[in-house]
């Protein structure tokens, strides 16, 4: 049987179990499936139903479930919860993630949950919260090993053997009397030293790490180049705070390509999390509404050019050619520079070269489109005319739309804005606009040249 068949049969008998109302029997069942699984599972219920598997769920498997679903059914889940299982479920999770699953929450919801949560944890939840959510602070669990540079290796596999579940465990982090990070020692190189030997004595002094306030794409950019499974994190006086771990930073990466895409559509990765069809299209409108301003530059364009452009109308049979080639050729250009601009393989001593090499690749393919679209004006129309002004217009038009498709994630970047906006509708409007005014100036003045 496939995993595919089995994982149908698994929410067959699971929709049988909520159906024929036998709660001991879904408890069962619920503790023989992993919890991953019954979070991806919930998109496919009723909330009635969500609400009863939660409710069967332990404290544990119910915050894997929680941490794990998205955002929307997360919501409608936790508003049902009680502020004392809520409690009991963000005590069973590692600190970030219970902090994360509190920061959901509106402040008086969080404040009735902590209050029910154990004084130690209480105090190390608030400390969490106080850290933006898109920093190194946010996302970091502060439960690490530490141990000081006098300590042994019998001593640290006696710390690791004893340390919470959720402790991170990538390394030991070495650290003074103050909580100044010195050091670390790989688990590796650990379990394969003397029983007696001192932690300081061997351990790696080439420490990187990031502080509580670095962004957290930056974070995940030096796990990824590094191949870090885990990473410190310092405050400002270079005191260890916790840890980033790889999990967290896969979290990151998919959250920030999220968001890159809806910004590439001129959109918000906040409409994910809702259900209201007004809320979704108050994210999507303005843009559009200027979008739909921006068509009409090119509306006067052709306007004027059926006034005063010679041939207009053998001529605008290809205007839709001319937008839809400056259109593509504009979106791959901005395409290619913005995921180079976000994978940092684009320096900026660079980005002369860059446009260079856009606007040279632009030029070669608009030659040969240019070429096609002129034979195929010279065989529909039988004027020679046309078919070169067509040509030349197409090849500067694709060229000036690369230009200015790379151009502007460069610009956006260079002013601390994010480049992915560039590949947006605005930019769509603007390089079609552009288009028509180089086809029309552009062949008009070849027809007005040649006679």
């Amino acid at each position: 049987m496939s995993d595919e068949t089995s994982v149908r049969d698994l929410i067959e008998e699971l929709h049988a179990l909520l159906h024929d109302g036998e709660e001991e029997a879904l408890r069962i069942f619920l503790r023989l499936v992993r919890p991953e699984d019954i979070a991806e599972w919930l998109d496919l219920l009723s909330v009635d139903d969500r609400q009863r598997i939660v409710s069967a769920l332990d404290h544990d498997a119910a915050g894997t479930v929680l941490t794990d679903t998205t955002a929307v059914i997360r919501a409608e889940l936790v508003d049902e919860i009680t502020p004392e299982r809520l409690a009991k479920i963000a005590e069973a999770l590692p600190a970030d993630e219970a902090a994360d699953l509190i920061g959901e929450l509106e402040e008086p919801d969080s404040e009735q949950v902590l209050h029910h949560i154990s004084t130690e944890d209480e105090e190390v939840l608030r400390h969490l919260l106080t850290y933006p959510e898109d920093t190194a602070g946010g996302i970091m669990n502060p439960e690490v090993v530490a141990l000081h540079p006098g300590e042994t290796v019998d001593d640290a596999i006696r710390f690791l053997r004893s340390a919470d579940q959720d402790t991170v465990t990538a390394a030991v982090y070495v650290v003074d009397q103050t909580n100044r990070l010195q050091g670390f020692v790989r688990l590796r190189r650990l379990v394969t030293a003397q029983p007696t030997a001192r932690l300081g004595d061997f351990m790696s002094t080439d420490v990187i790490s990031v502080t509580i306030d670095t962004d957290q794409e930056e974070v995940a950019d030096l796990v990824d180049k590094y191949d870090f499974v885990a990473i410190p994190v310092v405050d400002a006086e270079n005191r260890l705070m916790g840890a980033v771990t790889v999990d967290d930073v896969l979290e990151v990466i998919e959250e920030e390509a999220t968001e890159d895409i809806y910004k590439m559509a001129a959109s918000s990765a906040e409409e994910e999390e809702s259900t209201s069809i007004l809320h979704i299209a108050r994210y999507r409108l303005p843009w559009l509404l200027v979008c739909l301003a921006g068509t009409q530059i090119s509306s006067f364009v052709l306007v004027y050019a059926s006034r005063e452009v010679g041939l207009y109308e053998q001529m605008s049979v290809f205007t839709a050619a001319i937008m839809a080639m400056a259109g593509n050729t504009s979106l791959q250009s901005s395409t290619t520079t913005v995921r180079r601009l976000a994978l940092d393989t684009l320096p900026r001593s660079r980005f002369l070269g860059h446009i260079v090499r856009e606007i040279s690749v632009a030029l070669l393919m608009g030659v040969v489109c240019g070429a096609l679209a002129s034979a195929l004006a010279l065989l529909f129309h039988n004027n020679p005319l046309i078919g070169f002004a067509l040509g030349v217009a197409m090849a500067i038009g694709m060229s000036a739309a690369s230009l200015f498709g790379t151009a502007m994630p460069l610009v956006l970047d260079l002013a601390g804005v994010d480049p992915a906006v560039a590949s947006g509708p605005l930019v769509s409007a603007i390089n079609g606009s552009l288009a028509l005014v180089i086809y029309f100036s552009v062949a008009t003045g070849l027809l007005l040249w040649i006679g």
